[in-house]
C-alpha cells in the first residue's frame, strides 16, 4: 500500500470518526432526554432540579464514553466492555458500545469477538427494552421512528419487540465489522502476494547476475586453463625423453589445471544455483584434507602437517567446508609470500575443541600484508562465529591460528564418508 493510500484510508478513517462522534452525540442527549420523563411517570414523580441533575451526570458519563470512542483502535475490547457495563448501569444509548464492536471484529481474536460481541448484545437488549418501555415519543427514541401521533400514548411496546430490535442492530455491526475484517485480511494477503513477487523479482534478477559473472567466468578463466593445461601437456611431451624432471613438472602443471577446471565448474554451479543442497555437498570438505596436504607436497611445498579428525563425521558439512577453504587459502599464501620456506600445519577436529587450523612459515617482514587472501580468511570465520588470530613473531614467522565452534550435523543431513 503506498503513501498516498494510506494518506487517504487516513482521511476517510478520521471523517467515519467524526461522523461516528456526531451520531454518538445525538443519540445520548436523547436517550438522557427521553430517560428523565420515562423514568419519572414509571416512578410516579414530578420533576425536579435534584432528579435533572442526576441525569445531566448521566449525560457527562456519555460524553466521557463518546471521547473514549476515539480510542478504539489502541484499545478495542477494553473499551466494548467499558461501553457495555456503562450502558447496563446507567440509561443511555448503546451506539458507543456498537461502533467499538466493529473495531473488535476487525482486529481482536475470535475468543475475544465472541465474548464483547455477547456483552454488547446484553447491553443493547438492556438500553432498548429501557427505550421501548416509554409510551410516547416524549419518552421512546423507537415510538418517534414507529409511532405516529406525538401525543397519543399506545403503551409500551410488546416484549418481543426489543428482542427483535436488539438482534437486527447487533447483527447489523457485527456483519459491517466481519465484512471490514474480511477486506483488511485480504489487504494483508495482497500485501504478502506484493511483497513475494518483489522478492521473486529481485531473486529473478540476482540470478541473471550470478548467471552473467557464472558465464564471463567460464568463458575468461576457463579458456586460460584449457590453453594452460594444453600448453603443459606439450611440454610435458617434449621434455619426457630429456629432462625427467621438467616432465614431471609440466606433469603437475597439467594436473592442477585439469583439477582447477573441475574445481571452477562446481564453483560456478555453487554461484548459479546456491540453494541446492547437491551442489553445497559437492564443494571438499574435511574429507578432501589428506588429498590437499598430499597435492601440496607434490607441488614441491616443504609441509609437515597435523591433521586429527576426531568425530568430523558429525560436524556440520558447511563448518568442514569452510575449514578446508581455510587451510586451502593458508598454504597458497605460503607458497605466494613465501615460495621455498617450510609451512608447520596442524589441523585438529574434536567435539570438546571444534575445529582448530594452526599454520608457521618464515616470512620477511616485508611480505606480511593481510591482502584479500587473508581477510577472506577473517570473513569465512566471522560468518561460523569462529575467531581468527594472526602474528609475526621476533623471528618473523607469521603464525595464524582459527578457530571454528563445533556444531552439529543437521537432522538428515549427509555426513562425511
Amino acid at each position: 500500500m503506498d503513501t498516498q493510500t494510506l494518506q487517504r484510508w487516513g482521511r476517510a478513517s478520521w471523517w467515519r470518526s467524526v461522523l461516528w462522534t456526531l451520531a454518538c452525540l445525538m443519540s445520548t442527549t436523547l436517550a438522557v432526554a427521553m430517560g428523565e420523563p420515562r423514568a419519572d411517570r414509571l416512578g410516579g414523580r414530578v420533576p425536579d432540579e435534584m432528579a435533572s441533575g442526576v441525569w445531566i451526570l448521566f449525560w457527562l458519563i456519555g460524553l466521557l464514553l463518546i471521547a473514549a470512542m476515539w480510542w478504539r483502535r489502541r484499545w478495542p475490547w477494553q473499551l466494548a466492555v467499558a461501553a457495555s457495563l456503562v450502558t447496563i448501569a446507567i440509561p443511555i444509548d448503546p451506539l458507543v458500545s456498537l461502533v467499538v464492536l466493529m473495531r473488535v471484529w476487525i482486529r481482536c481474536r475470535w475468543s475475544t469477538v465472541v465474548g464483547c460481541t455477547a456483552l454488547v448484545t446484553v447491553a443493547t437488549f438492556v438500553a432498548t427494552w429501557r427505550d421501548t418501555r416509554g409510551q410516547s415519543q416524549v419518552e421512546s427514541f423507537w415510538w418517534i421512528l414507529f409511532g405516529s401521533d406525538p401525543t397519543a400514548t399506545p403503551g409500551p411496546f410488546p416484549w418481543w419487540a426489543p428482542v427483535m430490535i436488539t438482534v437486527l442492530v447487533v447483527s447489523l455491526f457485527a456483519s459491517v465489522g466481519g465484512l471490514r475484517r474480511a477486506l483488511h485480511r485480504a489487504q494483508a494477503a495482497g500485501e504478502g502476494h506484493r511483497v513475494t513477487a518483489v522478492q521473486l523479482a529481485d531473486e529473478v534478477v540476482r540470478q541473471a547476475e550470478r548467471e552473467r559473472v557464472a558465464r564471463e567466468v567460464h568463458d575468461v578463466i576457463g579458456h586460460r586453463l584449457s590453453l594452460l593445461s594444453i600448453h603443459a601437456g606439450a611440454l610435458e611431451a617434449n621434455t619426457r625423453d630429456q629432462d625427467e624432471r621438467l616432465a614431471g613438472s609440466a606433469s603437475l602443471v597439467r594436473e592442477s589445471a585439469a583439477q582447477t577446471a573441475s574445481d571452477l565448474r562446481s564453483l560456478l554451479e555453487v554461484l548459479r544455483r546456491p540453494d541446492d543442497p547437491a551442489l553445497s555437498r559437492a564443494v571438499p570438505g574435511l574429507e578432501a584434507l589428506p588429498a590437499l596436504v598430499d597435492e601440496t607436497v607434490a607441488h614441491g611445498m616443504p609441509l609437515v602437517a597435523t591433521v586429527v579428525l576426531d568425530g568430523a563425521t558429525m560436524l556440520d558439512p558447511a563448518l568442514g567446508q569452510t575449514a578446508y577453504r581455510v587451510v586451502q587459502e593458508l598454504l597458497t599464501n605460503a607458497r605466494r609470500h613465501a615460495p621455498g620456506a617450510g609451512v608447520r600445519l596442524a589441523v585438529v577436529v574434536r567435539p570438546d575443541l571444534g575445529v582448530t587450523i594452526e599454520a608457521a612459515n618464515r616470512t620477511a617482514p616485508t611480505q606480511v600484508v593481510e591482502g584479500n587472501g587473508l581477510t577472506g580468511v577473517r570473513e569465512r570465520v566471522a560468518q561460523t562465529g569462529g575467531e581468527t588470530h594472526l602474528l609475526v613473531d621476533d623471528e618473523s614467522v607469521l603464525r595464524v591460528a582459527v578457530r571454528l565452534p563445533w556444531r552439529p550435523a543437521p537432522t538428515g543431513a549427509g555426513v562425511l564418508a
